[in-house]
């Protein structure tokens, strides 16, 4: 009767949820697979692209991980087969090989293509009605809502699906821009994985080790009294489980939780961007990182200017994250709306500094344009912005707004702004009745009244002179 039973009982390999059909790996890289098998099994993988069988021996807990090689990209629809030589092996169908993004952060990630209730996404109903001629060009895999405070979880929740228009209603609408300007353009597959949560603080990403290392101890003891999510719990059930997937690079949206700290914002984040990296065993910073400029919205529950002195942290975090650069949304905030509809335009601007900055395509400036220096020269402030090489809008067809110019007095006024006549990417600013101008401040407003951008329509980012 044993002897019957035997098969019944036998351990079957299993894997985690990140590996399974439709699935998409990165390509030409070092690509791990893993899961459990009965101890001390062999278990063998054997992936069509070149049927090369990699054999190891299951731990002693059972355990057990390959590394493989992956080919280029290409819309090969390829097998893995996955066995120990008890019993029917997996079959993986429908593998991809090409570019993979982990796309996270809180509600603007989250916010799926057909929208939250009553808030909808522009656009989404044809890009919904054609997705269908997308299911080899992008694979999504949308991470489970789970928490754990300080214990890594080895498993997440979810699965692979393929690109079409009964599936990426639900896929984060700014991971589907994104990955199809990327997949248009780059003609290669694109995976994307969204780790989210809405209305979470960036001290939920990262373990407690890392927070520790970049806060005061009083304020590391306060952040753990968080009521809501605590830090590390959203690190340790949602990014560490994918730390052994190989991956090209993320992209960031979120920051609204924390608008109660901007002083020190641009530090957790360098440092979070930095665990990540190493966490998926980048040491030299190749892995990029490219984030969103959390929109303009009344933020009526917080001071009038507390939106940029929160973009002025995210600006800030460019010089302390290599290989990474922020995506400009001055123009894209709703008054009413804290999760805008117009999410194309974040999407887009992310891939075009992917496009420029990690695939290197030759192309016009996408990055926002920033502070660089400013001059008083005759009673008015020349301000030169960076990232401006063909000049700034509007020019004539319209007055500039957002501009406000203050004297010793630190009491700001309404600016008239012009380009005209001026160098790419200069800006002069006056008030007649301020004729000793010693500060300019520019959107700065929760939601600001402003048009400044560049001829390719990149808004400016809110800055200003002065530490008022």
């Amino acid at each position: 009767m044993l002897a019957c039973m035997a098969p019944a009982v036998s351990a079957e390999v299993t894997l985690p949820h990140i590996l399974g059909d439709n699935m998409l790996l990165q390509q030409q890289s070092q690509a791990k697979l893993w899961g459990k098998a009965k101890p001390g099994s062999k278990v063998t993988v054997t992936p069509s692209w070149n049927g090369k069988k990699h054999s190891v021996k299951a731990e002693n807990d059972g355990s057990w991980s390959v590394t493989v090689a992956t080919p280029e990209a290409s819309f090969t629809n390829y097998t893995i087969t996955i066995g120990d030589g008890d019993g029917p092996a997996k079959v993986l169908r429908d593998v991809l090989v090409g570019d993979v993004w982990i796309c996270s952060g809180q509600s603007n990630m989250e916010m799926p293509l057909k929208g939250f209730g009553c808030q909808g996404v522009e656009g989404s109903l044809d890009e919904i009605m054609t997705a269908g001629r997308l299911k080899d060009r992008i694979r999504m895999f949308k991470v489970g809502w789970e928490r754990s405070f300080d214990k890594d979880l080895d498993d997440c929740q979810g699965e692979w699906l393929k690109a079409s228009s009964s599936t990426v209603g639900d896929l984060s609408a700014i991971a589907y821009f994104y990955g199809k300007y990327l997949t248009d353009i780059l003609d290669i597959p694109v995976g994307v994985i969204t780790p989210y949560w809405g209305g979470t603080r960036i001290e939920a990403w990262m373990p407690l080790e890392t927070l520790r290392g970049c806060v005061t101890p009083e304020r590391y003891e306060a952040k753990l009294q968080d009521t809501f999510m605590r830090p590390s719990e959203l690190y340790c059930a949602m990014i560490a489980p994918l730390r052994d997937y190989a991956a090209k690079g993320f992209i960031w949206y979120q920051g609204e939780a924390n608008l109660d700290n901007p002083d020190h914002y641009d530090i957790m984040m360098a440092a979070m961007v930095d665990r990540w990296r190493k966490d998926w065993g980048d040491n030299n910073a190749s892995m990029p990182f490219y984030y969103a400029q959390i929109a303009p919205f009344s933020y009526w529950w917080m001071k009038e200017g507390d939106y940029p002195s929160f973009v002025e942290a995210q600006v800030r975090a460019q010089a302390l994250i290599p290989n990474c650069a922020m995506a400009a949304t001055t123009d894209v905030g709703d008054k009413m709306l804290i999760h805008p509809p117009r999410k194309r335009e974040v999407g887009q601007r992310m891939a075009s500094l992917a496009l420029s900055g990690t695939y290197g395509i030759e192309m016009e400036e996408t990055r926002v344009p920033v502070l660089e220096k400013w001059e008083v020269t005759d009673g008015k402030i020349n301000i030169t912005l960076s990232n401006a090489p063909i000049g700034l809008c509007p020019l004539i067809s319209e007055p500039v707004a957002g501009f406000e110019i203050a004297g010793e007095d630190h009491i700001f006024h309404p600016a008239k702004a012009s380009v005209y006549n001026n160098p790419n990417g200069v800006v002069t600013v006056w008030n007649d009745s301020v004729p000793a101008p010693v500060a300019v401040r520019y959107a700065w407003r929760n939601f600001p009244d402003c048009n400044l951008t560049t001829p390719l329509g990149i808004p400016v980012a809110p800055f200003r002179t002065d530490s008022w």
